[in-house]
């Protein structure tokens, strides 16, 4: 990071990590992170034509009243954000716990997502995540989908207080979210896991 007041540094590894970690794939995926009276987040194609090879300058920042659902670009050009940006400007609008958000779509994860169904705890540091719920197949980069997140979230907000929290998005990926990035990406982390565990504990 830049400073402690730039996030975009920390932005940059953690896309690398979740490209080479398998936490995301080519087909998708976005960060971002709000740091004080701003938010930052990663543009389109991020995977598609970068290949999740983020540079600092890329990176959309944006001001406004968040909880009036107010973003104004004030660097970078508005129509290079992220198509998701709906999905992540609704969780902070609606969650000033939430400062972090991430949408990939996980190698072990999106077993569950193409099958609608909701990933368990598997050991001791998964257990303070829950169960991750499913949000209804909607289309990508629409309000719809935004709302239902935000829908999907609201019934656990207390937890948002403590940790983060992760969403299977059914036909499509996941969402997490955190009290800041680190948080949001520690949380996709772990889950991936307990999805792997899910997957290949009957062969034991």
């Amino acid at each position: 990071m830049t400073n402690s007041s730039d996030p975009r540094g920390q932005m940059v590894h953690i896309a690398h990590l979740m490209f080479t970690r398998f936490l995301t794939n080519s087909a998708g995926g976005n960060v971002s992170c709000r740091v004080g009276e701003r938010i930052y987040v990663t543009p389109r194609y991020l995977g598609s034509k970068y290949h999740w090879q983020l540079k600092e300058e890329m990176v959309l920042i944006f001001d406004g009243d968040f909880a009036a659902g107010e973003f104004n670009c004030i660097q970078g050009d508005p129509a290079q954000v992220s198509r998701e940006s709906r999905m992540h400007f609704a969780c902070y609008q609606h969650f000033p716990e939430i400062n972090g958000v991430i949408h990939a779509h996980p190698m072990n994860l999106n077993v569950f997502a193409s099958m609608g169904k909701p990933v368990t705890p598997t050991n001791q540091y998964t257990e303070k995540f829950g169960e991750m719920s499913v949000v209804p197949n909607l289309p990508a980069h629409s309000q719809d989908l935004a709302d239902s997140v935000v829908e999907a979230l609201t019934p656990r907000r207390d937890t948002l207080q403590k940790n983060g929290l992760g969403l299977i998005l059914n036909w499509h990926g996941v969402v997490t979210v955190g009290r800041d990035l680190l948080d949001a990406y520690d949380t996709l982390e772990r889950l991936e896991w307990s999805a792997y565990a899910l997957l290949h504990r009957n062969d034991m």
